[in-house]
């Protein structure tokens, strides 16, 4: 009797665990166009995607002032992304490292 208890107990632990899914993020893309990026301030959840294009003629380095989520996407050349998952709630602050008027603020909500 308390065997099959357990095995009951058991079983339904593993169809809750089997049933929660993770649900993936939402993709964003912002454009690095002009020396400037696509929009100045963006509102996204944890757990989603941002991915930087630079459809600009010349070379970004995309990268992360704020300590809630550091990031460096390193040399983007013309043609190329870099994607960013956003991993905790707070205002994130983009720069790009050789166009200094380059700035964008990421809203991360949970």
């Amino acid at each position: 009797m308390l065997a099959r208890a357990l095995a009951l107990v058991a079983l339904c632990f593993l169809t809750l665990s089997a049933s929660r899914t993770v649900s993936a993020g939402k993709k964003y893309v912002v454009v690095q166009k002009g020396k400037s990026f696509s929009v100045a301030e963006l509102h996204v959840k944890v757990g989603d995607v941002v991915e930087f294009r630079n459809e600009d003629d010349v070379s970004h380095n995309v990268f992360s002032v704020s300590k809630i989520q550091p990031f460096n996407t390193k040399m983007q050349t013309p043609g190329s992304d870099a994607a960013v998952t956003f991993t905790k709630a707070g205002t994130i602050e983009v720069r790009c490292a050789i166009h200094p008027g380059m700035k964008l603020h990421i809203q991360v909500a949970k």
